[in-house]
């Protein structure tokens, strides 16, 4: 039994990091009333905000004390079943597994628990920042991979805990006025999508968004130097040992700063970004006919500050459908903040897929029309100023436009949204940045965006299923590969932070690495990662089509597609068709109707 076992994790530890820093990490658990909370407090919400962060740090030295970081938390015995039972294993079963798969409890993370924070090389000083939000049957742990690879590559970032019944099992502390409990995964169908079904999402959209304002909240006051109790040991060995590292971050975090922090998510993780950015970006707008909302911001809560057009925005697996719930209409018909007038248009934005969530039809297009270029109708009409009158501050969205990371004083200048600087590596530092102009009032978000590569990127992975983009298929190869044909997991998580850095690096923001353009290049030549177009490529294409020699660059350019179909249907003409086939086959039956309609004529 125990090789057997063997044979199905044969990972002990995960692999290591691949960007330039070691990662540090710190757990944090925070009482709710410690921090000014951003909205009225949905129902159901815990008492408490948890989170790991996971940041560079300073290799411990040989000698150093260095506490591993597992991946099963306390209690681990608990955890592994709970995981089975929400997977549909019975209770007794998953019982007595948990105390067969004892390996598993010494997996541990290429992390260095509590280590001293780096030194930013920044030009500001501060390292940027990263939210994730996990998908259903998450957590903090089941993402670390990518989360820590994230790091390695010269950003903060903070991996939420929910407790809005999406994981298999989560513990709350107690607190002056709360006693200890564990939240219970809540059993939501997937289908039918029934009205109760959408309101149970919403309730559950309600406490994640408010949980990550909630983080972002305890952040400011971090970095400002402010006293938080962290009810989180931090330790893996003795419980009663303490050790308090949450000093380290004053100063650190560039969070100020409007559109300097990134949002990403895996699956409903994705799906709760989306509705966080879309409902703080445009709450403003929303009248009480609108439904009721997800959440309505006080006027101080400082996230409004910090979401913005040019917040790079990265959605692993979307699931989509709590998106078409029927009181968020009002969130479906507006375009991601990206879009609206003087943003990025789409620059910012990254969808990867794995192959199966590529293969659902209805889920592909509904992530499609998430980050498509919209309609004129959905583009947000109002444009942000970026000029100002002598001797007064720009808006927020406009001070985006400073000479650099560092310099950002607020004020517009004359020629400040005229240059093109290229990019270059930060010398001695390892960071790519945009490099400064010739002309002291040149404008690297402005003149980065002609350095960026057009988005939105969307792509998909071949031969990867939904929990790919976790850390499952790396921990667990054999089974994943047997049960559901899934290949080179760790190829994937690669492929899936190279484009999440390169994104990051073309909003402006310094991190770690050289350039990696081809990684969002859609002509392809990265091994399974395949470009999908969304229904902007294919208006452009059908725009140029008429071009000399448009439809055979097309064909080239867009040279693979989708052969799945759902079951029993029959096969098309134009299954396994490029998009280029397709345009022409299309131009090809036009002309005939045009002749045949001549003839008729």
């Amino acid at each position: 039994m125990a090789s057997l076992l063997t044979g199905w994790n044969p990972i002990k530890y995960f692999p290591e990091y691949h960007g330039p820093y070691d990662v540090g990490t710190v757990d944090l658990e925070i009482p709710a009333a410690d921090l000014l909370s951003p909205c009225d407090t949905p129902d159901g919400a815990p008492p408490t905000i948890a989170f790991r962060m996971f940041y560079p740090c300073v290799k411990p030295a040989k000698g150093e004390a260095d506490r591993p970081v597992r991946w099963i938390p306390q209690p681990q015995r608990i955890h592994i079943a709970s995981v089975m039972k929400y997977v549909g294993i019975g209770e007794k079963t998953a019982g007595l597994a948990s105390y067969l798969l004892r390996q598993l409890y010494w997996i541990r993370l290429p992390a260095h628990r509590n280590a001293r924070m780096l030194e930013a090389p920044t030009e500001s000083g501060r390292w940027p920042v990263t939210f994730f939000s996990h998908g259903l049957a998450g957590s903090r742990n089941a993402y670390s991979q990518i989360c820590g690879d994230l790091a390695s590559n010269g950003m903060i970032v903070i991996s939420m805990d929910h407790r809005d019944g999406s994981s298999p099992i989560q513990y709350v502390r107690a607190t002056a006025t709360t006693e200890a409990h564990t939240v219970q995964p809540s059993r939501i169908p997937h289908a039918p999508m029934t009205d109760d079904v959408y309101e149970a999402r919403d309730k559950q959209l309600r406490i994640r968004i408010w949980e990550m304002c909630m983080a972002y909240e305890a952040l400011v006051k971090m970095d400002q130097g402010h006293n938080i109790q962290n009810l989180d040991s931090n330790t893996s060995r003795n419980p009663k040992e303490r050790m308090e590292v949450l000093w380290r971050f004053n100063d650190m975090m560039d969070i100020h700063r409007p559109g300097k922090v990134t949002w990403s998510g895996h699956s409903f993780g994705a799906a709760t970004m989306v509705q966080l950015l879309k409902s703080i970006f445009y709450y403003k707008d929303r009248t009480d006919s609108d439904g009721k909302p997800l959440i309505t911001p006080n006027a101080d809560a400082a996230v409004i500050q910090q979401i913005a057009p040019e917040s790079p925005t990265l959605l692993l697996d979307m699931w989509s459908t709590p998106l078409k719930s029927p009181n968020q209409r009002f969130l479906w018909d507006r375009p991601l903040p990206s879009y609206a007038s003087g943003g990025p248009n789409g620059a910012n934005l990254l969808s990867i897929l794995s192959e199966s969530f590529q293969n659902w039809e209805d889920n592909l297009n509904i992530n499609k029309e998430i980050v498509a270029k919209p309609s004129l109708s959905r583009r947000p009409s109002v444009a942000p100023m970026i000029i100002r009158e002598k001797g007064r501050l720009l808006p927020a969205f406009a001070r985006l436009r400073a000479p650099s990371p560092a310099a950002d004083s607020g004020y517009g200048s004359a020629g400040s949204r005229d240059r093109s600087p290229t990019r270059q590596a930060s010398h001695g530092s390892g960071l790519t940045t945009p490099s400064k102009a010739s002309s002291s009032q040149a404008s690297p978000e402005r003149t980065g965006s002609s350095e960026r590569t057009p988005g939105p990127h969307m792509f998909f992975v071949g031969m990867t299923q939904h929990f790919n983009q976790s850390d499952y298929g790396i921990l667990f190869p054999y089974i994943t590969q047997k049960t559901t044909k899934a290949e080179e997991p760790e190829r994937c998580l690669e492929l899936n932070v190279r484009a999440m850095v390169q994104v990051i690096r073309e909003s402006g923001i310094q991190v770690g690495g050289q350039d990696d353009r081809e990684i969002l290049d859609k002509e392809g030549g990265v091994r399974k990662w395949i470009p999908i177009a969304t229904a902007g490529d294919e208006t452009d294409l059908q725009q140029s089509a008429s071009r000399p020699g448009a439809l055979s660059a097309i064909n080239r350019k867009l040279s693979v597609s989708s052969t799945a179909r759902p079951a029993g249907s029959e096969r098309r003409a134009t299954d396994g068709m490029t998009m280029g086939q397709k345009m022409e086959a299309q131009l090809q039956k036009q002309k005939a109707i045009e002749q045949l309609d001549t003839m008729a004529a």
